[in-house]
């Protein structure tokens, strides 16, 4: 680092095969206790094979990535510690902190949530530009529910047999014979499952793929899914997946998130509906009625 660089930090570590919602729960997260202390902040975010987009090429952020060599001879002197922060209190002495986890930090009050910082980051503009051409032609202002899809081989196995094709086929015929008009936006990491739910189910659109699975562009398509879900009245979800748990952070409280396996209170209720004005601010939202 250079002398400039040698003041106080937060150094988020993720890994190379962490995925986008881990990454970004950990580097946000570390953003609001960065902010809230007075740190800078550095990132560690490996690009390569296992996840093809760097962070600014997602986000319009200021901080500036570590290299990972860089980071771990930091640790002979600054170890990396855990998300739970229960460190914090007898570090506030050490000039760096570094935190590696793929988990959302345990943070103080004084941070607050790591999702309003989120909030306050915008896409960059290709992908600004891409949610709100596909929202104004192909939803509008009309509520309509966020389908999110995990079938590629490599989801965790545990999402794949909770969340089946056959149960989302199932759950969005069920809202569609109470609710005829209603329409959904689905996001899937398998173009044969999208394809199936679509000729399955009536009122179906979704974004035209062009990118491999976690490529540079891959990972750009998949924000702009992600703005879209948020921007939705309601969200239909896998098990145990951290996507559309960050597409339900993004967008807020008023957003709810159902999986396979949520209690029935998270189940689609047209009472208690919203929606944003702008969908690249997904968390600016108002009550609106089917």
């Amino acid at each position: 680092m250079s002398p400039h660089e040698r003041r106080r930090l937060v150094i988020a570590v993720t890994r190379p095969y962490h995925g986008l919602g881990n990454r970004m729960r950990v580097v946000f997260g570390a953003k609001a206790l960065a902010d809230s202390t007075g740190r800078g902040l550095r990132f560690v975010w490996s690009v390569g094979k296992p996840f093809g987009a760097r962070l600014d090429q997602l986000w319009e952020v200021r901080d500036r990535p570590l290299p990972r060599l860089a980071s771990r001879a930091l640790t002979a002197r600054y170890p990396y510690r855990d998300e739970k922060l229960a460190w914090l209190d007898g570090a506030t002495e050490e000039r760096v902190w570094q935190i590696r986890t793929a988990h959302a930090l345990h943070l103080p009050e004084a941070a607050g949530p790591w999702e309003r910082t989120l909030q306050q980051v915008p896409p960059v503009a290709g992908i600004r530009d891409a949610v709100t051409d596909f929202h104004t032609r192909d939803l509008g202002r009309s509520p309509y529910v966020g389908v999110m899809v995990r079938a590629h081989p490599v989801s965790h196995q545990e999402t794949l047999l909770a969340s089946p094709v056959e149960w989302y086929i199932a759950r969005l015929r069920a809202l569609r014979s109470q609710h005829p008009a209603l329409r959904f936006f689905v996001s899937a990491d398998s173009p044969e499952a999208a394809a199936r739910i679509a000729q399955e189910v009536p009122g179906c659109v979704s974004l035209k793929k062009t990118g491999g699975y976690n490529t540079r562009v891959g990972l750009q398509e998949a924000v702009t899914d992600l703005y879209l879900l948020a921007s939705s009245s309601h969200l239909v979800g896998p098990h145990f997946s951290s996507f559309p748990e960050l597409a339900q952070r993004l967008a807020g409280p008023g957003l709810r998130l159902e999986t396979s396996r949520t209690a029935p209170e998270h189940d689609f209720d047209p009472e208690q509906l919203s929606t944003p004005s702008d969908p690249t601010r997904p968390h600016e939202r108002q009550a609106t009625s089917l």
